[in-house]
């Protein structure tokens, strides 16, 4: 005697119909509300592993940074290029014109533009900063300018209000012996804003998590908190810290005394 297939499948499992049933609408619950506590668990770890992901590509952009610097300088004489500003693009030394040919990149003053807006660089790229590149703050509002790393205006060499009493240059560079003793001169660093040039208050610290990169002219790179930068980490008040043992400026003012400029 042939058995239907219901049959069958009651035979193969060895339990009478009743005795098998669906998963119940309680269960799914259950075992949904598990996924749901599992993924929130992870979620957070996901982030901080994103936001780590992103400083170690941001400290590593500025170490290709520090190595043109070192080649431009053997080029150079040893002298350091310029900061300049955005409103000069053709001016002579500026960094980022004379630094990112010897990474096989084009200078600033040469990126593509279309009516006068740059054109987006790729997300993983030597101008990129990638925690940056997620904010409002990737490009200037204008489109124009997109830089994510500026060089210590202070090394420009020229007087301002800000560095009363430091050598002006005019517009000629530095030579990087007058820092010899100093290898934690900060050259470059991760900007907020949109300016080939800044001081301390102007470190991206906001970017990663209150922590901003520097490139010193040893070719080092390390990170610092908004508190190493400014007076108590207040940017709105942005006073300036000049005496830190491990960040150098290029310039400390006479009234303050750094155990670091003796």
């Amino acid at each position: 005697m042939r058995m239907s297939f219901r049959q069958h499948c009651v035979v193969r499992s060895g339990l009478p119909p009743r005795a098998r049933r669906g998963i119940s609408l309680l269960e799914v619950l259950v075992v949904f509300s598990i996924v749901l506590f599992l993924a929130a668990m992870m979620l957070p770890s996901m982030a901080r592993v994103r936001v780590s992901a992103w400083q170690v590509q941001c400290k590593n952009n500025l170490h290709h940074w520090g190595v043109a610097l070192q080649m431009y300088r053997d080029d150079s004489l040893d002298y350091l290029p310029t900061e300049g500003t955005y409103r000069t693009l053709d001016k002579p030394y500026v960094w980022y014109n004379v630094l990112p040919p010897y990474l096989d990149a084009p200078s600033y003053s040469e990126v593509r533009r279309v009516d006068g807006k740059i054109e987006d660089y790729p997300a993983l790229h030597i101008w990129i900063c990638p925690a940056k590149n997620q904010t409002l703050n990737r490009k200037s509002r204008s489109g124009k300018n997109q830089f994510h790393y500026a060089m210590n205006m202070v090394l420009d060499g020229m007087t301002s209000s800000r560095t009363p009493d430091f050598p002006d240059e005019g517009f000629l560079p530095i030579h990087a012996s007058r820092f010899v003793r100093k290898p934690h001169t900060v050259v470059l660093f991760d900007v907020y804003g949109n300016s080939p040039n800044g001081k301390q208050s102007d470190v991206a610290t906001s970017f990663h998590e209150d922590r901003g990169h520097v490139l010193y002219l040893s070719g080092a790179v390390d990170g610092f908190r908004a508190k190493d930068f400014v007076v108590d980490g207040d940017y709105s008040r942005r006073e300036l810290i000049w005496d830190h043992p491990n960040l150098y400026w290029g310039y400390t003012p006479p009234a303050v005394t750094s155990a670091a400029d003796e």
